[in-house]
C-alpha cells in the first residue's frame, strides 16, 4: 500500500534514471539502492533527454572559437560561472 507522500513522488520515481536497475552480486541478482541523496542525485530522464536533444548537438572544446560548437561552449562557460557567482 502506497502512503500520501509515495504517492506524490511517484512520478519523479518513475522517471529516476536506474529505478529498477538490478547487479549481479556473489548473493545473486539484488536490486540496486542509491542512498547517497545528500551528496548527489540519480539522472532524471525528462532533463537529461532535454540536455541530449538541445545541448548535446552542440557540446564542443571550449577552448577554441573557431567553430559553432566551441563559440558556443565558450559562452555557455562564462555564463555558468557568471552565475554560479552570482549565488555563491
Amino acid at each position: 500500500m502506497m502512503d500520501a507522500l509515495e504517492h506524490y513522488f511517484a512520478p519523479y520515481r518513475a522517471h529516476t534514471v536506474g529505478q529498477d536497475q538490478t547487479f549481479r552480486s556473489p548473493y545473486g541478482e539484488q536490486r540496486l539502492i542509491y542512498a547517497d541523496w545528500t551528496a548527489s542525485g540519480r539522472l532524471y530522464a525528462p532533463i537529461e533527454q532535454r540536455l541530449l536533444q538541445r545541448f548535446g548537438p552542440f557540446v564542443g572544446n571550449t577552448h577554441s572559437e573557431s567553430s559553432e560548437t566551441g563559440r558556443l561552449m565558450t559562452l555557455a562557460y562564462h555564463q555558468a560561472r557568471e552565475l554560479i557567482k552570482a549565488h555563491v
